[in-house]
């Protein structure tokens, strides 16, 4: 079980979020947590080999990207909840934010650098603009320059203009050993870096968005409301289970009233997950240009 962060050790981080558009927390990650989670990255790979979506330039040709994972080992409520991530980013997303988005990044041997791009270009607003996204990558093993660490443009943040990939920028590594966690926020310039080693470096991306935006992973029809009532009431929280500034209401008031009326005696066991594995052939065919 991990401390609090002091309010000292938050305000600094989201200090140095503000300025830099990134930080790094080191030993965030407890090794039995981090084991517990690259063995369900190893059991994914046997159920869903090669991830959930087939291979392309910008995503990776040799990584693997394994999506809806609340549907899969309990270990992933927990890695959505992780503490020192809801008390940094109550400050940086606000009151009432929300869980977009949980994937890994296995980027394998030879994967090239990934373009430069922000996180909350999906929303297409015009910048300046208050912080929409902000993601967590998780070091399950060490991010290094041989291994394609991540690499930002400190203070992009604060730049008036979304990255033109026509434009060579001046990055610089996120290196943390393993467990070592990071804080990118959705205006910040960034992009895996190229993988030059002969090993996989193992990552998560676990975004979160404003409470008034959209989620990228449609998580709110994605998971069976019984499994949903299941979850600890913070993840629920994460998932749209309260609202934010008037939005996601229910009657005019937080759903979780009416979830818990609704929902309360359903059966926590969804059915379609006992062949949701069998159709990741279909999911990961290249499909059309």
């Amino acid at each position: 079980m991990l401390p609090p962060l002091s309010d000292a050790e938050v305000a600094e981080h989201v200090a140095r979020i503000a300025r830099d558009g990134y930080a790094i927390l080191p030993d965030a990650i407890p090794p039995d947590f981090r084991q517990e989670i690259c063995d369900e990255l190893d059991r994914l790979e046997s159920v869903r080999p090669g991830g959930d979506i087939p291979p392309a330039p910008f995503t990776g040709q040799v990584t693997r990207r394994w999506f809806d994972l609340l549907n899969d080992g309990e270990v992933w409520q927990r890695v959505a909840v992780h503490p020192w991530i809801l008390q940094i980013l109550s400050h940086v997303l606000g009151e009432g934010f929300l869980l977009s988005t949980m994937g890994s990044a296995v980027v394998g041997p030879g994967e090239p650098a990934q373009p430069i791009h922000v996180d909350d270009g999906v929303y297409a607003f015009p910048r300046p603009h208050p912080n929409l996204v902000c993601n967590t990558m998780w070091a399950l093993t060490d991010f290094t320059e041989e291994t394609g660490a991540t690499r930002v443009v400190p203070g992009s943040n604060t730049w008036d203009h979304d990255p033109d990939h026509r434009t060579r920028y001046e990055t610089v590594p996120l290196l943390m050993p393993a467990g070592g966690l990071a804080f990118v926020v959705g205006t910040c310039f960034h992009g895996a870096g190229a993988n030059r080693s002969d090993r996989d470096r193992t990552a998560l991306t676990i975004n979160y968005c404003n409470g008034s935006m959209r989620q990228q992973e449609n998580l709110m029809l994605g998971i069976s409301p019984g499994r949903m009532m299941g979850f600890a009431p913070e993840l629920q929280n994460l998932l749209g289970f309260r609202t934010c500034k008037g939005s996601g209401h229910i009657f005019a008031q937080d759903p979780r009233l009416e979830m818990q009326r609704h929902y309360g005696d359903v059966a926590a066991e969804d059915p379609y997950l006992a062949r949701r594995n069998a159709l990741h052939g279909d999911r990961t065919a290249r499909r059309p240009a």
